[in-house]
């Protein structure tokens, strides 16, 4: 049973207005996001659900800016994001946003401590104070005994709890998630749920879970799906 979230602010946090997406395919336009409009408050555990192809998972590489939209605008604290230059882009991402995707995207080479330093370390935190704040959140999550291991030698659960480790270890005010459970057995998919709504707990974290699991999505503040590429909320104010 995986425990409900906290209560979110009254505060927005992102908004999405008029968002659109278009792909081509054989020289045809394939509108997935057609005039997406939300509202996400600060401190809100929000799943997105829905079949495969809806559009998803482009919507949540929006949120994450690894995606610019065709139109429309995403507004983080009033401030439409997509304005910066790539490179600022970048900076702002690697700062607000955390990242937990369904295949964990480790390196296999490396030990879990490294493999959780590395985005400390590209933003040039000290090394001392990016192993500390690594060792840090993996003890939270429950693999002080792994520290050391390389990641290849994990189970898969705790090779997504050092991801999920990774995408919090520079403290970033956003976490999406892209069906963190959906390669776990049953057993492991509860844990990682668990911890990582605890996590979102302790630290205010805004979370975006794109999800098919009916437990992770019932116990988050609200459910929105994507219908003709527009957010329709089914759970929640």
């Amino acid at each position: 049973m995986v425990a409900a979230a906290t209560a979110p602010s009254e505060k927005v946090k992102i908004q999405l207005r008029g968002l659109v997406k278009t792909f081509w395919s054989n020289g045809n336009p394939v509108e997935v996001l057609n005039g997406v409009d939300l509202d996400i408050f600060s401190g809100e555990n929000l799943a997105v659900v829905g079949a495969s192809g809806v559009g998803k998972s482009t919507l949540l590489h929006i949120l994450g800016t690894l995606e610019r939209p065709t139109g429309g605008q995403l507004l983080w604290e009033g401030h439409d994001v997509f304005t910066l230059d790539d490179q600022k882009l970048a900076a702002f991402r690697n700062r607000k946003i955390g990242f937990v995707f369904q295949f964990h995207h480790l390196l296999p080479e490396f030990n879990s401590l490294e493999n959780v330093m590395m985005p400390a370390l590209i933003a040039r935190l000290p090394r001392p104070q990016a192993q500390e704040r690594a060792e840090a959140i993996l003890v939270r999550v429950g693999l002080k005994e792994r520290l050391r291991h390389r990641v290849s030698t994990l189970s898969g659960g705790e090779q997504q709890r050092v991801a999920v480790a990774r995408a919090l270890v520079l403290e970033p005010e956003v976490l999406l998630a892209d069906e963190p459970t959906g390669n776990l057995d049953p057993r492991s998919g509860a844990r990682v749920q668990e911890m990582i709504l605890e996590l979102n707990r302790e630290r205010g974290l805004t979370s975006i879970i794109v999800t098919h699991n009916r437990d992770l999505a019932q116990a988050l503040d609200r459910q929105i799906t994507l219908i003709d590429g527009k957010a329709v909320i089914l759970q929640g104010v």
